[in-house]
């Protein structure tokens, strides 16, 4: 079982039997939720992404080094869960290929050093970045609560807004009122015609989430809650204008892709 935060009741290495069948898998295999994604026909290449919740940064990343997103920023309340995304980010840079020797990087492989050169050398201090001739990419870590936050490069607009497992602690920690601020906030954190991409945690979760010994005031926050994922939030995010285009049931957790008018 993953560790828990006590502050915000958020797991570190949250990825397996949450959304896929079976053992978490190795972080270089593509998650199952974004492959899922693509074969709906919502590509992340050359896309500016908002990862919200990204835990220790899987997701992200991957946006970046295996689906080609141009530009990826990943936010988490946690900041230990952000050093890890950070950590995980230093790797897969540090198995890039190397620049050629005019200085150029026309295939920037992103596996070319096995992870035995990593784990013998340790993290490449200055390693290439992820470019080619026409995708510039990137990846940044904020450490914030991405609804009250006002960082500028939390703002957008972005192409593709992914709130994978995280609305149920954000609805716990900012009740009815945050939630619809959240979904307004996504709507207009995206671009025109962007998509936001949820993955869907029941009302029986919620339930499930409430420990003694993890954000405690969560017991208290249950209680105060009117809305609910299964009758609520469709009407929601279609007053803000995020109309449904794609879902999918074929994961644990459904997921579901709404388009901005």
């Amino acid at each position: 079982m993953p560790s828990k935060s006590t502050n915000w009741g958020n797991y570190s290495d949250y990825h397996g039997p949450n959304h896929n069948y079976g053992s978490p898998p190795s972080i270089h295999v593509r998650d199952s939720r974004l492959a899922l994604i693509d074969r709906l026909g919502i590509s992340f290449k050359a896309k500016r992404c908002l990862d919200i919740g990204t835990n220790d940064g899987t997701i992200s990343t991957q946006l970046a080094f295996d689906f080609g997103a141009r530009h990826v920023v990943g936010v988490d309340i946690d900041p230990q869960l952000v050093s890890k995304a950070e950590d995980l980010l230093a790797l897969r840079r540090s198995r890039l290929r190397p620049l050629a020797n005019d200085g150029s990087h026309p295939d920037p492989q992103i596996d070319y050093f096995p992870m035995s050169a990593v784990l013998r050398h340790g993290h490449n201090p200055t390693p290439p970045t992820l470019f080619s001739s026409d995708r510039p990419s990137g990846v940044n870590f904020i450490a914030a609560d991405w609804l009250l936050s006002t960082e500028p490069a939390l703002d957008g607009p972005f192409d593709i807004i992914l709130a994978l497992n995280v609305i149920k602690w954000i609805h716990l920690e900012h009740l009815d009122d945050g939630l619809v601020a959240f979904f307004r906030k996504c709507q207009t954190s995206l671009a025109s015609g962007g998509y936001l991409i949820i993955q869907l945690q029941t009302w029986e979760s919620y339930e499930k989430a409430i420990r003694p010994n993890a954000a405690p005031h969560f017991a208290e926050n249950l209680q105060k809650l009117q809305l609910r994922p299964d009758t609520s939030f469709a009407k929601l995010l279609q007053d803000e204008g995020l109309n449904l285009c794609a879902s999918s049931s074929q994961l644990r957790r459904q997921i579901n892709i709404y388009r901005k008018a």
